[in-house]
């Protein structure tokens, strides 16, 4: 009986760590063209007419920006927690192929998102950033460098807690 026991915990741990190299694998290829050290520029007029800069927003502290596409299931997911962030915290939104900026509002509308956005139709934004898979979040420290990118499904709390650690 314990023989049984240990081949289980064998296989489980074993297939608990190819999981993880294979995790770590995927996530490091989706990431492999994001920026590494300075932000990029960027700056755009917001679906509501605001003029952003990306610049100039760090120089009030950490800005999070966050690549969503109205189409990403995952995004549904994420957006209403960058949008309770965005309450707290500088939060800039780019709309990755989601149609034109009355479609993006009224998704955003529909969905209760409020963050500003900035709508990238044909992903000229996303390509400068290296940008493959949605969601992106990449948090830019007041210095104007990347501290932080992830992709995919996050927790609110797991934001905030590099948004806080993040100068």
């Amino acid at each position: 009986m314990q023989i049984q026991w240990y081949r289980a915990a064998v296989k489980i741990v074993a297939f608990s760590m190819l999981a993880i190299v294979v995790m770590a694998a995927v996530g490091y290829y989706q990431q492999r063209d994001l920026p590494k050290d300075t932000a990029p520029p960027l700056e755009g007029k917001t679906i509501n007419g605001n003029l952003l800069n990306l610049k100039e927003m760090a120089t009030h502290g950490p800005v999070l920006i966050y690549f969503w596409g109205s189409w990403c299931p995952y995004c549904r997911i994420v957006s209403p927690k960058i949008s309770e962030l965005a309450r707290e915290y500088q939060v800039l939104g780019i709309a990755m192929r989601s149609g034109d900026e009355d479609e993006v509002e009224k998704y955003m509308l529909r969905h209760n998102l409020k963050f500003p956005t900035i709508n990238d139709p044909v992903g000229r934004i996303s390509s400068r950033w290296g940008i493959k898979v949605t969601p992106t979040m990449i948090i830019v420290g007041s210095d104007g460098k990347i501290a932080w990118t992830t992709s995919g499904a996050t927790t609110k709390l797991g934001l905030k807690l590099r948004m806080e650690l993040t100068e």
